[in-house]
């Protein structure tokens, strides 16, 4: 057994070399597809992280009117503290959020001089408030703005925030929608390529197959030397592609241009990829990435082979 598989192994490996540009055009075709596929991964990892930060910044400001009084602005506090989705709540008097404007602009002189010449506070009393779960501000807004104390409450400012929310999230499902047709496109391209491939040789070697058979080679016998060489296909390819996609990647953060390559993705969330979930996931990666142009390869060589031989289904 081990013989026979030296053997086969040796003629798939003369057969690949032997093909030379041939090969060299195969592996190009899978290597393009596997870095399509790793720069798809690679983007939407970084567009959920920016879309996870975004979610955890946010948070509800609830706006009173000047008129309600401190003591039931508190009580309203006390009663959204007992949401269970939320997990806290800041009072910000009229007096702390004219001090933090002042300071957030003490730069700017024409902003503190018309905020002085101003006869009375501008700014209303609010409450903060922050969720466990980004996924829960929508039914937090919703409860504070059909509530018995909306009367109260001149705006909620959740909704700008939803819109961005929404707005990125159908962005980087557009962008998977796009990354996974075109990935899925070249994957069947680079199988349609591997199988002409495959095909040429068995052409250039219909006598030899022809002898193999009248002197009582098994079916599989003939097989193993063009799946060995689908298989080097694979295996050659998602090396090669691998190393170029996180070349790739590192230059899109590094320079971060990404903004104009890829919108939303910025080099922050990219390097936090390439430097978090890829090394610390490397030796799974390299072994996907293998799976891949084994699949990639083999698959190819085997509707090739089948269809040569012309054998019924198993």
């Amino acid at each position: 057994m081990f013989l026979k598989l030296a053997r086969t192994f040796k003629t798939g490996f003369q057969n690949f070399y032997r093909n030379g540009l041939l090969s060299v055009l195969t592996i190009s075709v899978i290597v393009i597809a596997i870095f399509i596929i790793n720069i798809q991964a690679g983007v939407t990892y970084s567009e959920n992280l920016l879309l996870e930060n975004i979610k955890n910044r946010v948070s509800i400001s609830v706006y009173f009117d000047p008129e309600t009084p401190e003591g039931k602005i508190k009580s309203i506090r006390n009663e959204f503290q007992q949401f269970g989705e939320v997990e806290s709540v800041e009072y910000v008097s009229k007096e702390q959020a004219l001090k933090e404007f002042k300071a957030e602009n003490e730069d700017s002189e024409i902003l503190q001089q018309s905020i002085e010449e101003l006869d009375e506070n501008p700014f209303e009393a609010s409450l903060g408030i922050k969720a466990y779960n980004p996924s829960d501000y929508q039914l937090i807004a919703e409860a504070i703005k059909q509530g018995q104390y909306s009367d109260t409450i001149s705006s909620v400012n959740y909704d700008k925030y939803e819109s961005v929310i929404d707005n990125l999230s159908s962005q980087i499902e557009s962008n998977r929608k796009i990354g996974f047709i075109l990935g899925g496109t070249l994957s069947l391209i680079a199988i349609l390529i591997t199988f002409n491939s495959i095909r040429i040789t068995m052409y250039a070697y219909g006598k030899e197959i022809e002898i193999m058979k009248l002197v009582g080679a098994s079916n599989n016998y003939i097989r193993m030397p063009f799946i060995w060489e689908g298989l080097f296909y694979g295996v050659i390819s998602s090396l090669i592609a691998l190393p170029l996609s996180y070349g790739y990647l590192k230059f899109v953060a590094t320079n971060e241009v990404s903004g104009s390559i890829m919108p939303f993705s910025s080099g922050i969330y990219l390097n936090e990829f390439l430097n978090g979930f890829f090394m610390e996931n490397l030796v799974w990666i390299i072994l996907a990435e293998i799976a891949a142009g084994i699949l990639l390869g083999v698959v190819s060589s085997v509707i090739a082979i089948r269809k040569y031989l012309q054998e019924p289904n198993k």
